[in-house]
């Protein structure tokens, strides 16, 4: 089974590049495993589709901001949840569910399993490239969770 792990966001908006320092790290704990691609993307809709096409499984790292759970907290959605990440939502092209359909209706390869794991982060306007301390404080376990779900750990 072919996986690929996408870290989504944009590297200098704060906590919106904690995807791609979850898929930095997961990539450097994976180096030399087969199996498992790791990359960073920068924005969601038929990008994301046309990243993750050819893969059985997809996982997804992004970040949420819904103010409903405290910065750092890591929560497992579907493509379909009504909670939206920061990213798989692209306003050039559309959100990842129709660019999902669409490519299936087009005939493309594209993973049988599609899994988000959403960051809950507080800043996302403020040019930096560091992570706030909460939503750093989580990138081990956010880390050890895509690996997990990776099967490169157990539970």
């Amino acid at each position: 089974m072919r996986t690929i792990v996408v870290g989504l966001g944009n590297p200098i908006l704060s906590d919106d590049s904690v995807g791609i320092k979850v898929a930095g790290l997961v990539k450097q704990r994976l180096a030399g495993s087969v199996g498992v691609d790791v990359i960073e993307a920068y924005a969601g809709g038929l990008r994301l589709m046309e990243a993750i096409a050819g893969y059985d499984r997809a996982i997804i790292v992004d970040a949420v901001k819904t103010g409903d759970h405290a910065p750092g907290t890591i929560r497992k959605l579907s493509p379909d949840s009504l909670s939206r990440t920061r990213n798989t939502l692209c306003t050039h092209d559309g959100d990842l569910p129709t660019a999902l359909a669409l490519g299936r209706d087009l005939g493309l390869k594209l993973p049988d399993s599609v899994e988000i794991i959403g960051i809950e982060v507080d800043e996302v306007e403020q040019f930096s490239e560091e992570l706030t301390g909460e939503v750093a404080a989580a990138l081990p376990a956010a880390v050890d969770e895509v690996l997990r779900r990776c099967g490169m750990i157990k539970p």
